[in-house]
């Protein structure tokens, strides 16, 4: 298993879906539930007033991820 495998599972095939935001960060960067593990990631500006608990939609992109927004509840 490469490094890159043990820190980001599924890390060579990741694929665009949902997560669940687990801790939001100071620097506006916010770590995102993938698979049971925290993963950083950046987030569009459009994404504003994140909360723990937020369902977003991710990409991946260079081998970490990218939060495009929150999903509606409604």
């Amino acid at each position: 298993m490469s490094l890159i495998d043990a820190i980001l599972p599924l890390a060579s095939n990741p694929t665009a879906g949902s997560a669940e935001v687990a801790t939001v960060n100071a620097d506006g960067t916010v770590d995102i539930l993938i698979n049971g593990a925290a993963v950083p990631a950046a987030c569009i500006e459009a994404y504003a007033d994140r909360a723990v608990g937020d369902v977003v939609f991710v990409i991946p992109v260079r081998g970490g991820y990218v939060v495009q927004g929150r999903f509606t509840t409604s």
